[in-house]
């Protein structure tokens, strides 16, 4: 992912909150020749060591996973049209203002039936918590046990992270602030986000630092 200094972002607790808040990602691989790639909800280990996820098993793409390991998940989050009616200079052009995240690694199939219910757990547990009554797997339920069969289970070696939040950093505060305030006009709930990833970035100028 091509990504200026001005734009990248190395702090840990930074990507895991990008990560958690965007789960649902793209998992890309290559094998004979083509590119395949799936959209399913990941989630990070603590440590940063891996990626889980699964996909269902009618899905080819793990057949190839033995040719090649080598897989790249991207997270993509908040992104808007900026105009350049939206600066306060003379001279500007037509951009795009966005958030990503981009792991690199190496993907392994889970076989013990053990990782698999717990990764199902993990998942469950990330997106129901939201719920005041949130929904649980029940291991005592056959029916929903044998789903399990229907899934093939995963987990990605990270070996490279890179992320990227382009959000007009090389742009005079008083841009930066009118680009804000146009996004905030638009009445469009994507825009709305970045104007608040914008401010962030403006009041949290050192969210790039080191991992």
């Amino acid at each position: 992912m091509y990504t200026p200094q001005k734009f990248s972002i190395n702090d840990k607790e930074t990507i895991r909150r990008f990560i958690e808040k965007n789960s649902f990602g793209i998992l890309i691989s290559k094998h004979g020749g083509e590119f395949y790639d799936t959209h399913t909800p990941l989630f990070l280990s603590s440590e940063f060591e891996y990626v889980y996820g699964h996909i269902a098993r009618a899905n080819s793409q793990w057949k190839g996973w033995n040719e090649s390991s080598s897989v790249k998940v991207i997270f993509h989050g908040p992104h808007a049209y900026i105009s350049p009616n939206y600066y306060v200079g003379s001279f500007n052009v037509p951009t795009w203002n966005y958030t990503a995240v981009s792991i690199s690694g190496k993907i392994e199939i889970l076989e013990s039936v053990e990782e698999q219910k717990q990764l199902i757990h993990s998942l469950v547990v990330q997106n129901e918590k939201i719920f005041t009554r949130p929904w649980r797997l029940d291991e005592e339920d056959e029916k929903l046990m044998d789903l399990f069969n229907a899934i093939v289970c995963f987990r990605v070696k990270v070996e490279n992270i890179e992320a990227k939040f382009k959000l007009n950093q090389n742009k005079t505060e008083e841009n930066r602030l009118s680009v804000i305030e146009h996004l905030r006009k638009s009445g469009l709930h994507m825009s709305s986000e970045v104007a608040i990833l914008m401010e962030q970035a403006i009041n949290e100028p050192d969210n790039r630092g080191n991992a």
